[in-house]
């Protein structure tokens, strides 16, 4: 009898030890021929935790699955960890797909989702197969979600989100879901002593503010449009750790937004400043940093306590012309021995093809 009852606690001991891993992740994909796509399943681990997926199942909404290999691992701030998983799927043909990933299960303690230890971890991206509307990728999410939240502070985050074929995006709240992708019962939003909420354009998550310490799940859908016609969605799932410190966020200089034609520069100086004096770093995430043919540059000018200077700079060329404009997220971190927190804010750049030149005119 003893044995039986070592070996219920020893399995329900795995289980919940198995659920503590996970505290992130979205699925994008690419289009490599008609029916055929690269799925890629992005999570974020906390590297404490014992648990380590080398492999994870989709479901692909067509009534199949199959298993996704880990490609890449990154270790990041906070102790978190970037896990990158791949597998090509060819789709029977045109229609919509829902394409999600689950695992058992969440970690324990998370304050808005009912005893969230025995709640499944899932996220799902639609995806649309259909000819007409020409090849489609998803964006890529750019910015990842490690950041640290104060109790009575705001907190930002702004996933970073990048297409890579020009088009537009939009971002809102959702309901973050169990297994089968089905919504938790009894989920809320996180308390706030003014409001949580997502700007629909920039796709900021603003906090505003917490009224409690703790963990706390949200979830966005970041939404792609092509001639006003939704053609995907991805949704974020990510977990916001909440402390009560005496710790105040860096604050960013005002940033702006630039409309520049084909050759012009742009040099932008951007600064951050800390009023507990602390070391602060800035960094920023943007497509505009990986352009095959005439990429921008972020370089940190200065770096001391209380403050940071860098530059951003860019000299857009012929193929970066398009009718979206690129958004840039700027993050400025403190480097604090309580807790470590983070600005945020966001401008965007519109690329303009040259004006025309008229040289003769006969009256």
């Amino acid at each position: 009898m003893k044995r039986i009852i070592l070996l219920f606690f020893a399995i329900l001991s795995f289980t919940r030890l198995s659920a503590t891993h996970l505290r992130a992740g979205e699925i994008t994909y690419t289009q490599i021929s008609d029916l055929t796509y690269e799925i890629t399943v992005t999570t974020y681990t906390y590297t404490l935790s014992p648990v380590d997926r080398t492999e994870y199942s989709i479901d692909f909404g067509d009534n199949s699955s199959s298993m996704a290999a880990r490609i890449s691992k990154t270790v990041l701030p906070n102790y978190y960890c970037k896990n990158v998983y791949t597998v090509t799927h060819t789709f029977p043909g045109p229609g919509v797909y829902k394409i999600y990933v689950e695992d058992p299960n969440r970690n324990e303690g998370v304050e808005n989702i009912p005893n969230s230890v025995n709640v499944y971890f899932s996220v799902s991206t639609t995806l649309i197969v259909n000819s007409t509307m020409g090849y489609n990728n998803t964006p890529v999410l750019l910015n990842p979600p490690y950041d640290k939240a104060a109790l009575g502070h705001i907190f930002i985050h702004n996933p970073g989100a990048y297409d890579s074929d020009g088009d537009s995006l939009s971002y809102k709240l959702t309901v973050c879901t169990r297994e089968d992708d089905k919504s938790i019962v009894g989920y809320t939003l996180p308390p706030a002593s003014n409001y949580i909420k997502v700007d629909s354009i920039s796709g900021d998550l603003i906090w505003d503010a917490p009224t409690k310490t703790g963990k706390f799940n949200v979830a966005m859908e970041i939404q792609e449009w092509r001639n006003h016609v939704k053609i995907d969605a991805i949704v974020r799932d990510m977990q916001i750790e909440v402390y009560d410190s005496d710790n105040n966020p860096p604050v960013t200089s005002p940033l702006s937004d630039f409309c520049v034609e084909v050759g012009d520069t742009v040099n932008f100086p951007i600064k951050a400043t800390d009023a507990d004096n602390d070391s602060v770093s800035l960094k920023a995430a943007s497509g505009i940093f990986s352009l095959t043919d005439c990429p921008a540059s972020f370089i940190t000018e200065t770096s001391s306590k209380g403050s940071a200077k860098a530059r951003l700079y860019w000299v857009p060329c012929y193929s970066a012309v398009r009718h979206q404009p690129y958004d840039i997220v700027v993050k400025s971190e403190d480097y604090n021995s309580d807790l470590q927190l983070v600005d945020m804010d966001n401008m965007s750049i519109k690329v303009l093809g040259p004006a025309p030149h008229l040289n003769s005119a006969t009256p």
